[in-house]
């Protein structure tokens, strides 16, 4: 039996605001105190958590099971083989293994590594018909343990959220820098973007504030940094510049390592900018190697690319901020080097319709709402027109066109100050090409890796302006921040053949008698997971323990029925089938999303009698 203990573990830094402890680990062992271990098992994780000594873990080598990586979004899975581990859904120790370079965050390595036991954990184990036992377990650290372990590592953390000073709205998608007031010259300590949720997250090591012009002169050792901060919008437009005394008032000065701010500025919510792909944002929801961090509305998950057409989402005000008197046009530009970049035009559009905007007008008498689209496979409306009566006809949709250079011109009598969510709907396949990744192979075969076929990153910005004739307009604006998202379009290798159906120059009816031989290869690089299965009227139920899998690439073999290779052991085996119709099939699904829907998988199937 194998048992699955899915969860997330993060630090709380106060109240609102938590970090993921992506690079560490989580360890699991059989109990220390087997004699307590009722009684830990259900003691608040608060009161047993403690950083392990050295004599508690040379005593817990010998316990030790296994481990899992924290991922960047905090998740981890834990998987404990019960066969070869002996361990049949008992309690366990949980530990949270930090090491000496913890955090993805370039420090020095500082030693000892550090250890900490969260708790002892009696998991609730629920079955699953994949011969598995699931079971969750959620952490988050309490701040006073967690920064103090920060301050140990020399880490430090500002959090915080920005706001419209006015209305008290979130704002998305502009940059926070944080700096440290010095004696000599003010330091530069990292900058961040919001997400949806106008939250911002800055990590940096403690030299970024200890830096000084006479390096033998430490001013700032031991006390903490002073901070002020400075806003820019999507397009480098400064919304908020805090002057350096700030750092110097009580709130602000000599501050702790743990450090959480709500920051606001007036009319940022009004400027636009680019913040997601599909439901996905890309400064939270997107890791740096462009794939999912997280399952949103039932799209994407841990680790998934993306495939097809996808939508990116944003804001398109009416007016270009800096220019109010003109009207704002928006494009996408994109490029598979994060150097040179070219615009999505029609070329790279998908061709349906994808609704930007909503208008109130006046239709056949009465109030009504007309659909705004850009849609290439209507004609394009006249620019702010409001269509003529026609009887009984609907509402025709007003229709965008993006011009030869991919600019789309904000139609200026929409609802909500502009377009608000999709904005343009690319698709990937014109720019990361895909197709049958099986050219040349064989059922059985191996895919070498001088054939595997592997996705790249496609890098996104975003570009306004009020004149998309002139390329020099003063008003002509670049999002500093990118886009990024890994896709993969090339179609999972899913190959099958039952051998005795073509033995002897046989036409694929020849029955299958005492030997059955299937060969199959399944390959993807983002496989989500693979199975054979064998399906018949005949069997009261499917046949269990057929080769299958759940990591990448996939798997290939020369399978034989009756003596099953590989360990696998089947528990109705094939000299016991009666004579009957049988479907013997091969499924898989790509771990890949359009950020909206995701691979919904393929099933390659063989019909035979015996």
């Amino acid at each position: 039996m194998n048992y699955i203990i899915k969860g997330n573990l993060r630090g709380l830094l106060c109240s609102d605001c938590e970090l993921p402890v992506a690079g560490t680990s989580v360890k699991v062992y059989r109990p220390s105190d087997q004699q307590n271990e009722t009684r830990l098992a259900v003691a608040d994780p608060k009161q047993t958590f403690h950083q392990v000594n050295d004599d508690e873990l040379k005593a817990k080598e010998r316990l030790f099971i296994t481990q899992a990586d924290v991922q960047e979004n905090g998740d981890f899975a834990i998987e404990i083989d019960g066969a070869k581990s002996g361990y049949e859904g008992g309690s366990i120790d949980v530990d949270w293994y930090c090491g000496n370079v913890p955090f993805k965050i370039p420090l020095p390595k500082k030693d000892p590594a550090l250890q900490f036991h969260i708790t002892t954990l009696q998991p609730l184990y629920k079955s699953t018909q994949e011969n598995a036992q699931y079971a969750r377990f959620d952490y988050k650290i309490d701040s006073k343990w967690f920064c103090r372990i920060l301050t140990l590592l020399d880490i430090w953390v500002v959090c915080g959220y920005v706001t419209d000073c006015e209305t008290k709205a979130p704002i998305a998608g502009v940059r926070v820098f944080a700096y440290d007031v010095d004696w000599l010259q003010d330091d530069a300590l990292g900058d961040a973007f919001t997400d949806n949720n106008g939250k911002f997250t800055i990590v940096y090591p403690g030299d970024n504030f200890r830096k000084t012009l006479l390096p033998w002169l430490n001013v700032e050792w031991p006390a903490g940094p002073d901070y002020y901060f400075r806003i820019e919008s999507s397009s480098g437009t400064v919304l908020l510049a805090e002057d350096r005394t700030r750092g110097r008032q009580n709130d602000r000065h000599n501050a702790n390592n743990c450090f959480c701010v709500k920051l606001c500025t007036k009319g940022g919510g009004e400027v636009p900018w680019f913040t997601s792909v599909g439901y996905f944002s890309i400064t939270s929801d997107i890791d740096a190697g462009g794939k999912t961090l997280i399952t949103k509305f039932g799209a994407g998950g841990t680790g998934y690319g993306f495939f097809g057409s996808v939508k990116l989402g944003g804001y398109a005000t009416k007016r270009v901020p800096s220019a109010p008197g003109s009207v704002l046009h928006y494009r996408f530009l994109y490029s598979l080097d994060n150097v040179n970049f070219s615009p999505v035009t029609v070329a790279q559009m998908e061709g349906t319709a994808l609704k930007v905007a909503t208008r109130q007008i006046t239709w056949n008498g009465t109030v009504g709402f007309q659909d705004v689209v850009i849609d290439i496979n209507q004609p394009a409306s006249v620019p702010d027109s409001i269509p003529a009566d026609s009887f009984p006809n609907p509402i025709p949709d007003h229709v965008l066109h993006p011009d030869a250079n991919g600019w789309v011109r904000v139609d200026q009598p929409a609802l909500d100050n502009g377009f608000y969510g999709s904005l343009f709907y690319l698709n990937t396949n014109t720019i990361i090409g895909g197709g049958d990744a099986s050219t040349g192979l064989l059922p059985g075969d191996e895919v070498l890796p001088v054939n595997q076929k592997n996705g790249t990153m496609l890098y996104i910005k975003f570009q306004t302006t009020d004149d998309p004739t002139n390329p020099s307009s003063p008003n002509l604006n670049t999002q500093a921040l990118i886009g990024k998202i890994y896709v993969n379009n090339w179609n999972d290798v899913n190959l099958l053949k039952l051998q005795e159906l073509f033995n002897g120059g046989g036409s694929g009816c020849t029955p299958v008698q005492s030997a059955a031989h299937a060969n199959f290869t399944a390959d993807h690089e983002l496989m989500l997971n693979w199975a054979l299965g064998v399906n018949s009227n005949a069997l009261a139920h499917e046949v269990h323990g057929l080769p299958q899998g759940n990591v990448p690439r996939g798997g290939f073999a020369k399978f034989d029925l009756v003596n099953p290779p590989m360990g696998f052991v089947l528990d109705q085996p094939f000299s016991a089938w009666p004579s009957c119709a049988y479907s013997l099939t091969l499924g898989t699904v790509r771990k890949l999303t359009t950020g909206e829907s995701n691979d919904q998988g393929r099933t390659n199937q063989v019909i035979f009698c015996k």
